[in-house]
């Protein structure tokens, strides 16, 4: 599995808690696209952290209220947003 496709996963401070850390491109549609992925499943994160360095965009985004299946299932799409560098 490579680090693209692999889950965005996290730090869990409790078992309903993730944060999924990922680098991208300096893009304008990478942080939408993102948070649409949450929008989507009538998710509002908890946190949202994004810092652009040039041409890298680093975003943290953490969540509550996620079953073990579904955190799973959005790192995965997170890790196939066009333009994500590398998901951990």
């Amino acid at each position: 599995m490579s680090a693209r496709s692999s889950a965005v996963l996290a730090l869990k401070r409790n078992p309903s808690t993730v944060r999924y850390c990922f680098d991208a491109d300096a893009e304008p549609g990478v942080l939408p696209r993102a948070l649409e992925l949450l929008a989507k499943r009538g998710l509002v994160p908890a946190r949202v952290f994004a810092q652009a360095d040039a041409d890298l965009l680093s975003v943290e985004i953490e969540v509550e209220g996620l079953a073990g299946d579904t955190a799973e299932h959005v790192g995965r799409c997170l890790g196939e947003i066009v333009g994500v560098r590398q998901t951990f």
